[in-house]
């Protein structure tokens, strides 16, 4: 994908996403960095570092992941994750 394609293709995700995912605002709580979150839940150094990163548009994750995050963190999974309605989408069903 060309940089302007993927440019235009990260600000429409941007505008449609209603999970946002604090992981990087926990990690500052506890003062822990991505790798020792690797560390911790045995997650790859550059998946800790993606996950951490809140400029990055993450696609998906499992379960297991969100397991293996809220366990080492010692948080539960509203700590980390937070739905925002979509207006436009509530719009459309009306």
């Amino acid at each position: 994908m060309r940089r302007i394609e993927y440019a235009a293709f990260t600000a429409l995700t941007a505008r449609l996403t209603v999970i946002r995912f604090h992981l990087s605002a926990v990690l500052k709580r506890k003062g822990w960095t991505p790798y020792r979150l690797s560390q911790q839940t045995g997650l790859t150094v550059p998946t800790a570092y993606r996950l951490a990163d809140p400029e990055i548009e993450f696609g998906r994750f499992t379960v297991d992941t969100l397991d293996r995050l809220c366990a080492a963190l010692d948080v539960q999974p509203g700590e980390l994750l937070e739905w925002v309605p979509d207006k436009r989408r509530r719009s459309e069903r009306s």
